[in-house]
């Protein structure tokens, strides 16, 4: 069964998981389930032969459809952080907005927070290729970042004397009005951040292709999602070959698709590893359905993917899934911890009991573990 709370799955690398579980849940559960689109191409409609639509529209028994629309949605969602975010200077139009690289999609998992609120109790969202998604999560802190060069960083979290000391633009000769306008933006835009992607209601599942490369692929994106703030729960592969005889044309293929299935699940033994079919394209709701009880896997409850020790035992915990040790390498800058994940990198604000003391990591499983050095 379900959890009674409303859940968002975001589905990252192919469409088609986002929309067989979608269908399959609406059937199953015969509860209101959105099936969302946050890529160019919206490709779920193709699957499902269903027209774009700019708002939730209704498509079968318990199965609404949204595809995201840069542009006009864009519009609609900075007008409404900017009546919840008090950002300084001149009034800018949603229509003004350039289009910066993962601006459009953190405004999108941010919307649909707000449809979670319509009464949905089940959101698949086909969010696109890992890359896009991460980079988008990473908006805010990039905002952090461009605010503490400027201005330092005088309130919320992370606040610091220090910080404002090195700041490019000297605090008294700014209106304090417009930099404290602009630290609350910048607190703001994290703690939107940090509610949209609750560990509670939001999960994400990887979906990687059967061969060499989408096993390495695995093992970037898969602790790369919880880094950026995602609770992963689930490996999906796929589109899998179906099982030929020696001398078949797709022999060889089928052989590294099971030598990646076996990696897989010895690489992440504890991550739930679902297989997705190859079929040509279904375009319609009902196939769908049928292909999607393979994938169906209600979430359970999972600690947070960074967690933060109390004051008497002082911690930060990263959960990194099957991470390559060359692929990771964390520093330290001021009261930042700098993680670096293959071609990602995230800069966490330690908890104030860790700053400006000698700290370790340790890898524990899955979890790496930041303590103070005795």
């Amino acid at each position: 069964m379900w959890p009674a709370t409303s859940q968002i799955i975001i589905f990252s690398g192919e469409a088609s998981a986002a929309a067989a579980t979608a269908t399959a849940a609406a059937a199953a559960q015969h509860q209101p389930t959105l099936l969302a689109s946050l890529t160019a191409t919206h490709a779920c409609t193709t699957l499902i032969g269903a027209q774009l639509a700019p708002e939730p529209t209704h498509i079968t028994a318990n199965l609404d459809l949204w595809t995201f629309h840069p542009l006009t949605d864009l519009s609609i969602t900075w007008a409404e952080l900017r009546s919840q975010i008090n950002i300084p200077g001149p009034p800018i139009d949603g229509s003004d907005l350039p289009l910066l690289p993962g601006l459009e999609l953190f405004l999108a998992v941010y919307r649909l927070a707000t449809y979670a609120q319509r009464g949905y109790r089940i959101i698949c969202v086909d969010a696109g290729p890992p890359d896009v998604l991460l980079r988008a999560l990473s908006v805010p802190d990039t905002f952090r970042w461009i605010v503490r060069q400027l201005f330092g960083l005088d309130r919320g979290p992370g606040q610091s004397s220090e910080s404002l000391a090195r700041a490019a633009l000297p605090a008294n000769l700014l209106p304090f009005e417009q930099i404290g306008r602009m630290q609350e933006a910048r607190v703001r835009f994290e703690q939107l951040r940090d509610a949209a992607l609750d560990s509670a209601r939001v999960r994400a599942r990887l979906v990687i292709h059967p061969d060499q490369a989408g096993l390495r692929s695995a093992t970037v994106y898969a602790p790369a999602l919880p880094l950026f703030g995602l609770t992963f729960d689930a490996l999906i592969v796929g589109p899998l070959l179906p099982t030929v005889s020696d001398g078949h044309g797709l022999a060889a293929s089928v052989l590294e698709q099971e030598t990646v299935l076996a990696a897989l699940a010895a690489r992440w033994p504890n991550v739930p590893l679902f297989h997705l079919p190859l079929l040509a394209t279904p375009g319609s709701v009902a196939h769908f359905a049928t292909i999607g009880q393979s994938l169906f896997h209600p979430p359970i409850p999972l600690p947070p993917p960074i967690t933060i020790g109390p004051i008497h035992d002082p911690f930060m915990s990263l959960y990194l899934p099957g991470v390559a040790r060359e692929d990771l390498s964390i520093s330290v800058s001021g009261d930042e911890l700098i993680v670096s994940l293959g071609p990602y990198r995230r800069h966490l604000l330690l908890p104030t009991t860790l700053r400006g003391v000698p700290i370790r990591a340790v890898r524990e499983g899955d979890r790496l573990t930041i303590r103070r050095r005795e």
